[in-house]
């Protein structure tokens, strides 16, 4: 029956230990989910702004160019008006 104390004890302190350690790991496991969520919401805030930023600049650059078509045509109408005064 000695015998029997002993290994029930000893049973019950690597349970104690086991437990500590599931503790500890479901802690860092929790600990790590929260940084993972964090990063996956900064990630998917990163690459909204870039397609925002990636639709402001294609916006920008038609912009440019219908101005620089625009400008060429007004150049061109001048340019005729010119040649007409000297002609």
């Amino acid at each position: 029956i000695k015998k029997l104390e002993t290994y029930w004890l000893e049973a019950q302190s690597l349970c104690k230990t086991v437990n500590e350690h599931l503790k500890e790991t479901q802690e860092q496991c929790d600990a790590l989910e929260k940084k993972y969520n964090k990063a996956k919401k900064l990630l998917k805030d990163y690459q909204q702004k870039e397609i925002e930023f990636m639709k402001k600049e294609e916006d920008h650059s038609r912009v440019l160019e219908e101005r620089d078509q625009k400008y060429a045509e007004q150049l061109k109408m001048y340019q005729e008006k010119v040649t007409q005064c000297y002609i």
